[in-house]
């Protein structure tokens, strides 16, 4: 998997540009806040069907324009792809098309264009809530599972319809209610056992990319759910009470989390903003090995942004020796500093190219 060409127009700080992308490595170099990150989110829009940063499409049409439009040209196992996306404000339309066919359902396209991106955001995961985690999970999963996406469509129309009647207050039907809950048993249970099966492997991949990284801690993976205890039908039918006073659903595999640990200790209470680096790249890498392996050697597309930052000296040669000898595919990778990112070249002789991104534009160096 690769893109050949991308093209941006009036998306967040960008006018307009289009690049001829080289098939190894691409380095981003520029000042914060010329537009390098803009660029790489552009790549994710164009496999997820929305922003990395931003979920409100309104915000990531530039300033003084009504709509952006981005385009990639990619190269496949099966064959040439053209994907488009774009988003108007006025119309409050948004349009996603593979070959110039149009998706009725966005969610049709999640998985064709495998992505991995890891961002200076992605510290959310480790420091902030189970939403951010479930998400992630989520995301991981849905690239390489159809089912498990449409499974997770499904449970979260019936969650919102369950929160809709709690929240009315008055005449609860109980026949209603009980076949609400049936229903999120059955697509919460299959959600339940992907989840499970995805994390265990994900933490064996983790603990040993994260072992190339540092030496000093033993890092884990948990997966925890109130499914572990009781069926979901089970739960629902004893919290009813409660969730009718609550006014919302408050058991189920949304209520899901994932515990990271060094050495039996919570990540983001013991690690310094290194370790916490280490332990993402670490993730995300364990998250492109696995997507490849279940898309039959398929290789995502690797967006590194801000690469080296808070990484010390040896952290960052051990990086450097990952990304030389692990299998990875196309990489596009961003710094402010030319002379860090040459020795990504040397090390794995291979072809790349260096881009100078100002002010929303872009050159070769």
């Amino acid at each position: 998997m690769r893109i050949k060409n991308l093209s941006i127009y009036h998306y967040r700080n960008i006018e307009e540009l289009s690049f001829d992308c080289n098939e190894s490595v691409n380095c981003l170099i520029g000042k914060n806040g010329v537009g390098k990150t803009n660029i790489l989110d552009a790549i994710y829009y164009l496999s997820f069907c929305k922003s990395n940063l931003l979920s409100n499409d309104a915000l990531n049409v530039k300033h003084g324009e009504n709509a952006f439009i981005l385009q990639g040209l990619y190269e496949t196992e099966s064959g040439s792809l053209k994907i488009s996306c774009s988003y108007n404000q006025d119309e409050k339309s948004k349009v996603i098309k593979c070959n110039d066919k149009k998706y009725t359902r966005f969610s049709e396209h999640i998985g064709v264009i495998p992505v991995v991106f890891v961002s200076p955001a992605d510290i959310a995961i480790i420091n902030e809530g189970g939403t951010e985690r479930r998400r992630f999970l989520d995301a991981f999963i849905s690239m390489y599972n159809r089912e498990y996406l449409d499974n997770l469509l499904t449970y979260n129309k019936l969650l919102q319809q369950r929160n809709a009647l709690l929240k009315q207050g008055t005449g609860f039907d109980a026949t209603y209610f009980s076949i609400l809950d049936e229903k999120m048993s059955l697509v919460g249970k299959a959600i339940f056992d992907e989840r499970e099966k995805a994390v265990n492997v994900l933490a064996e991949q983790t603990r040993t990319f994260y072992e190339k990284i540092s030496k000093n801690e033993v890092c884990s993976i948990e997966y925890s759910s109130q499914l572990r205890q009781n069926d979901m039908k089970s739960l629902l039918e004893k919290n009813f009470e409660r969730d009718k006073i609550l006014t919302y659903t408050t058991v189920g595999i949304h209520r899901d989390d994932l515990t990271f640990c060094f050495d039996g200790e919570l990540i983001k209470n013991v690690a310094s903003q290194g370790q916490k680096k280490s332990f993402l790249l670490a993730l995300k890498f364990a998250q492109y090995q696995l997507i490849k392996e279940f898309n039959h050697g398929e290789k995502p597309l690797l967006l590194l942004d801000d690469l080296f930052d808070k990484l010390d000296k040896d952290r960052a040669q051990n990086i450097y020796d990952l990304v030389d000898n692990q299998d990875f595919g196309q990489i596009f990778i961003t710094d402010t500093d030319k002379v860090l990112l040459h020795s990504v070249f040397e090390k794995r002789k291979a072809s790349g190219t260096f881009w100078l991104v100002e002010d929303g534009k872009i050159g070769k160096i």
